[in-house]
């Protein structure tokens, strides 16, 4: 995680994202803490932690950075020249920590574009990731990479429309996704949670879950009994802050093996 000593709302680069509705600092410090806290005391995760810089606000969004597998870093490509600074900012982040395989795809990949699902990858493209970056992670990971094509701006990162729950379970707001990648979503993936406009809309779909556990975004109470119906139990979190710049939960949390 990054603490969001620096998040504001600099630029304009995604359809949440107004530079007249600006972030109230404190309160997104407080909701970070609140996430933080959540994580390290009641669930007991280890978190670490990266330093925040200054003229990068969007680095609070730490999962956009890489994709951590099997002792593996794959960076982010951004596709905005705005966040590009971000990247060697985790480059040393993950050598310092003593990570060896560390690279940079020669395509646009970001990392809120992709999900691991059992023994698969799912990489999103259409607004921020090429498609041909994932023929990248397949060779780098020696993991399958089933793809999905994104055709909803307001869910510009596959992260924002699509949660692991599982090994056999995902959520997902099937619109943002052409017809041919839900239908091979729904081959995959044995249980299939869908969500609504509204409840995507509201970030409750970029969580993370351990397979029991899910932490999420608290504004839509009917996706919230959809999660407890399946048999989670849930952890809402306050996210207005961090959703002003198209982001929540899933966001701010790289998960790292």
């Amino acid at each position: 995680m990054c603490p969001p000593d620096h998040f504001d709302i600099e630029y304009e680069i995604n359809a949440w994202m107004h530079l007249d509705n600006q972030v109230k600092p404190p309160l997104a410090k407080k909701q970070w803490q609140q996430l933080y806290d959540t994580y390290h005391h009641k669930l007991g995760w280890q978190v670490e932690l990266i330093n925040p810089q200054d003229g990068l606000p969007d680095m609070v969004f730490s999962t956009d950075n890489a994709l951590v597998l099997d002792g593996k870093v794959m960076l982010s490509h951004f596709c905005y020249p705005q966040r590009r600074p971000e990247t060697g900012k985790y480059q040393h982040w993950f050598l310092d920590k003593g990570y060896k395989q560390v690279v940079k795809p020669k395509h646009k990949l970001e990392g809120g574009d992709i999900l691991i699902f059992g023994d698969k990858i799912i990489a999103g493209y259409g607004y921020r990731t090429e498609l041909e970056a994932h023929r990248e992670l397949a060779e780098y990971f020696g993991r399958e990479v089933v793809s999905m094509r994104i055709v909803d701006p307001f869910f510009y990162h596959l992260d924002t429309a699509l949660a692991v729950l599982g090994h056999n379970t995902v959520a997902v707001y099937p619109e943002a996704l052409d017809k041919a990648s839900f239908e091979l979503l729904q081959a995959i993936a044995p249980v299939v949670i869908e969500a609504s406009k509204s409840e995507a809309k509201s970030f409750g779909l970029n969580a993370v879950c351990d397979s029991r556990t899910i932490v999420y975004s608290d504004h839509s109470p009917s996706l919230t009994k959809k999660y407890q119906s399946a048999g989670f139990a849930t952890i809402g979190m306050p996210m207005s802050e961090f959703k002003k710049s198209g982001g929540g939960v899933k966001c701010l949390t790289l998960e790292l093996s």
